[in-house]
């Protein structure tokens, strides 16, 4: 059972896939309609410059929409999905104070934005959650929360993705060491309820079906932890720390176990099961010599694939039953965006490479290879129907894929 269901809107000519939120419709870099076959060539379709920034661009209704950084002002855009053209753009000042180790990466917005119902909430990179109309980017409602915490962004600025569930948009806000993930109503605004706890991470939040209960699990600074998102009562937390308080993974839900990892940890797989109204968690398998520090992991049928940090960079395929490592593919870089396409698996490298492999093999051997990218990328692909949005450091792009 997922939080967020699939939508589709009906153009002209094509039937496009909404793409809505970060890691696609249900959160889990999952590809609902992928190609049968992937092209010897993908065809550039357009590509146009948006802004800096490593927020992944989000897709509905026909359009596209980007969120970035020009000058000292946030952009909030929404361009045409068929040819890139313009059709709104929103600007507001924005700054945050950063710990130095962000370098070159900046204040430039790392939070993916979430659209639903002709809503789109966008977090900014010093806190600043938004809420706009699709249709014409009129500012619906803003909150900020400078004046209820001591920081309102972490060390490295905000990277937690919003998500909206039942008429309910949830963020974790806050700085180091204090925070509380809150639920807006997502129509008006209004504040429905708050959980205070430790600061955020970079980690963001997906809602799956867990011990027959619903539940909302997320990253936070110091925590794994659970919340029912109707009430924001914690169900459950495990403490899991990592070195510079760098949190990144958003959580991966197959069945009953949750499976994470963090900087310079071991990638865990724990059970969730329930007793009457208490709920115990379960150490399923741990793989000690791979962490995944940046990038999330997807799971395609019996495999779990995802990016580890040794070795340059590793992608490796995971027995999602006991955690053995079946293979891995050493020095593919600090970053990797994965998706599960079908039967194959998607690899998208900060150097604009796009991997397809078939996700059975018994090795690294892929079967695509494309450049979909001029500069570097730190965001995720964004597919609907047969055009695939990609965004580097500026740039947007769209390529036909089938």
């Amino acid at each position: 059972m997922r939080g967020v269901a699939l939508l589709f809107l009906v153009l002209p000519g094509s039937v496009w896939a909404d793409w809505p939120q970060w890691r696609g419709p249900t959160r889990d870099g999952v590809i609902h309609d992928p190609p049968r076959e992937w092209p010897a060539k993908l065809e550039k379709l357009w590509s146009v410059e948006v802004g800096e920034g490593h927020s992944s661009p989000v897709i509905a209704q026909g359009r596209v929409f980007t969120f970035t950084r020009i000058g000292e002002e946030e952009v909030v855009r929404a361009s045409n999905l068929s040819d890139g053209s313009e059709v709104w753009i929103q600007r507001y000042p924005a700054s945050a104070e950063l710990d130095s180790a962000v370098g070159w990466h900046g204040q430039t917005p790392k939070s993916t934005p979430c659209v639903a119902e002709g809503r789109l909430y966008t977090f900014g990179i010093s806190g600043i959650l938004t809420c706009w109309d699709t249709t014409e980017g009129r500012l619906l409602w803003r909150k900020t929360f400078d004046r209820r915490f001591p920081k309102p962004w972490p060390l490295y600025g905000v990277a937690t993705s919003p998500i909206v569930d039942d008429g309910r948009v949830m963020v974790w806000a806050g700085g180091h060491n204090q925070g509380a993930l809150l639920a807006f109503d997502s129509r008006s605004g209004k504040e429905l309820w708050a959980l205070p706890a430790d600061g955020p991470g970079y980690s963001s939040p997906v809602i799956e079906e867990l011990a027959g209960s619903r539940q909302l699990v997320v990253q936070s600074q110091q925590f794994l932890i659970s919340v029912d998102p109707k009430t924001g009562k914690e169900l459950w937390k495990q403490r899991f720390t990592t070195g510079y308080d760098q949190n990144s993974i958003t959580p991966l839900i197959v069945g009953d176990t949750v499976i994470h990892s963090g900087y310079q940890k071991p990638c865990q797989a724990i059970r969730v099961t329930r007793t009457g109204t208490r709920f115990q968690l379960a150490d399923k398998w741990e793989i000690r010599a791979h962490s995944l520090y940046l990038s999330s992991p997807v799971a395609v049928s019996s495999r779990m694939f995802g990016l580890s940090m040794a070795d340059g960079g590793s992608v490796i395929a995971v027995n999602l039953a006991d955690g053995r490592v079946l293979w891995r593919q050493p020095n593919l870089g600090e970053y990797a965006a994965l998706l599960a396409a079908g039967d194959h698996v998607l690899v998208q490298t900060t150097e604009g490479k796009l991997f397809v492999l078939r996700a059975n093999d018994r090795r690294w051997n892929p079967v695509r290879e494309y450049q979909v990218c001029d500069e570097a990328t730190w965001s995720h692909p964004a597919i609907s129907g047969d055009v695939l949005i990609v965004k580097d450091k500026q740039r947007l792009y769209a390529w036909r894929i089938r």
